[in-house]
């Protein structure tokens, strides 16, 4: 009879399977942490993207503004000036003059370039550009600068197209509407006509003319200097955010 040896392999002990355990929740928990990071690393490299490209949309609304800011102080040093010219106790108004000095009126258009702020909101990087103060400024910045616009849109532009621009159409004579539109400057034949012209308005002409076009002019005023108002307050908006977005590409 054959006699077989068996080989008992010695039982581990418990500590053995601990640390095995352990080490291998370490690794797991380590490749969480590294992946982790490394997504938080390329959102915080997409939001600085996203703030590079913020400071030039900033930057073209300051530059905007400026443009609005100083035209339409024209514009209302012209009206007024007007205005003072209706003001006057004469018998009698030179038209044609009037229309002159007025000129072509244009309505400033001021568009909000915001898009990449759009993009940030979308895609949810916000989170990622900094600490809850300047997410605040960056959200009191949206509020002043869609507040310009909407001054300029929906209030300036409303009276404008609506209502101004027809006033003029009414209060004036054939040729003196030539003086409305600049594109009539290149026809040498209607700016002679324009400089020809005479008419000059007395009596009941000329106290519905001044009642009229004062009514009209005195508005527009009024809602040039709103939406001046609110340019100023967006170009301080805009100043503010281009610092702290400066500042918080530096960090």
């Amino acid at each position: 009879m054959e006699v077989h040896s068996h080989a008992h392999t010695a039982r581990k002990k418990w500590t053995h399977y601990f640390w095995e355990f352990l080490m291998l929740f370490l690794a797991v928990v380590c490749g969480f942490f590294a992946e982790y990071q490394l997504e938080h690393k390329i959102e915080r490299d997409r939001a600085r993207q996203f703030l590079q490209s913020m400071v030039v949309d900033v930057r073209t609304n300051i530059k905007n503004l400026d443009s609005l800011l100083t035209q339409d102080k024209i514009i209302i040093a012209n009206h007024d000036e007007l205005v003072n010219w209706l003001l006057q106790d004469s018998a009698a108004i030179d038209r044609a003059a009037f229309a002159k000095k007025m000129g072509a009126v244009w309505v400033r258009n001021f568009l909000v370039r915001k898009e990449t702020y759009e993009q940030m909101k979308s895609s949810g990087s916000l989170r990622y550009i900094g600490n809850i103060e300047f997410l605040k400024k960056m959200m009191d910045y949206e509020r002043i600068t869609n507040f310009a616009q909407y001054r300029n849109q929906e209030f300036e532009k409303k009276y404008y197209t609506e209502l101004f621009i027809p006033a003029l159409y009414k209060a004036y004579d054939l040729t003196c509407q030539l003086s409305l539109d600049t594109s009539n400057h290149s026809d040498p034949v209607k700016m002679k006509k324009v400089a020809s012209h005479h008419d000059v308005l007395s009596g009941n002409d000329a106290v519905v003319f001044r009642n009229n076009m004062g009514a009209a002019l005195t508005l527009r005023l009024e809602r040039l200097k709103r939406s001046l108002d609110a340019f100023r307050d967006a170009r301080i908006a805009c100043v503010e955010m281009e610092e702290l977005i400066l500042k918080q590409l530096r960090k």
